[in-house]
């Protein structure tokens, strides 16, 4: 199975979740990616907060390095607006990142893994982990 990290799986992954590394390394790197979403996410955290970015960029460059990022392309954001068009008519939404997040993961046919599940286990069709905790 492959799988898209949201944020807070890679912020799991960071400071050493237990289950979330355990799933992380039974897998090869080819099976797990990022949105370039999640990567704005990252930057932005770590720009907020230096002193701690200096002690955890090396684990989050390495981390990066071994895995893919999909960039969000005019397909994503066709994908996004169909989902954004379904959760109106049902009278939800969820979080623009989020949306933008889950669109890349069914336009690549991947499980989500995150710990947001109320948020994601709203779009139809997708599959969604967490692994915080299990």
């Amino acid at each position: 199975m492959t799988y898209l990290l949201d944020t807070c799986t890679v912020s799991d992954f960071v400071r050493g979740e237990f289950n979330t590394l355990r799933y992380i390394k039974l897998m090869t790197p080819s099976d797990v990616f990022i949105s370039s979403i999640t990567l704005m996410e990252i930057n932005y955290g770590m720009l907020l907060n230096p002193e701690r970015t200096t002690k955890i960029r090396p684990v989050i460059e390495d981390f990066l390095d071994s895995i893919t990022i999909l960039p969000f392309t005019d397909t994503e954001a066709t994908e996004a607006a169909k989902i954004r068009t379904i959760l109106k008519a049902q009278g939800t939404s969820m979080d623009a990142y989020d949306l933008l997040i889950a669109a890349t993961a069914k336009v690549h046919y991947l499980t989500v893994a995150t710990s947001n599940i109320k948020e994601f286990e709203q779009v139809p069709e997708l599959n969604v982990v967490n692994w915080r905790g299990k």
